[in-house]
């Protein structure tokens, strides 16, 4: 019996495919895409990685996406922090390595936390909240 290949989808459209899984290779590689719009000598949060993906409720999915990059990756991994501005895996090598990071761009970090926070923060614009095809 002649196998039949499977039709390969070329593009994604939301309204026709359904939403955008939230694990594996391509949930990853948009949270990565993401995280290299964030300017050297800020930081964001898994919060505001999450909100700028469509729901900020995905963040421990974001974190999980962070946690599978190697240390000496080329995504900027270190510039996210918890909501307070605390670093994560306080005691880990991981952490120790995401504050020699931050320092090496300008970032105080003090007791685990990035100085001054609130001004280095980086936001990302709000979704915009009309529907497809309305007016954008």
């Amino acid at each position: 019996m002649m196998q039949v290949p499977k039709p390969r989808m070329t593009s994604y459209d939301p309204d026709r495919h359904g939403p955008v899984r939230l694990v594996g290779p391509g949930f990853h590689a948009r949270v990565h895409a993401l995280l290299r719009l964030v300017p050297a000598g800020s930081v964001t949060t898994y919060g505001d990685l999450a909100g700028a993906l469509g729901s900020r409720t995905i963040a421990r999915q974001v974190g999980f996406a962070l946690a599978a990059l190697p240390p000496d990756s080329r995504v900027p991994w270190h510039r996210v922090v918890d909501g307070s501005g605390r670093l994560t895996g306080a005691g880990s090598a991981r952490a120790r390595e995401q504050a020699a990071r931050l320092r090496a761009e300008g970032i105080g970090v003090a007791g685990g936390r990035v100085v001054g926070f609130a001004a280095r923060r980086h936001v990302f614009p709000a979704a915009d909240p009309r529907p497809r095809g309305a007016g954008r």
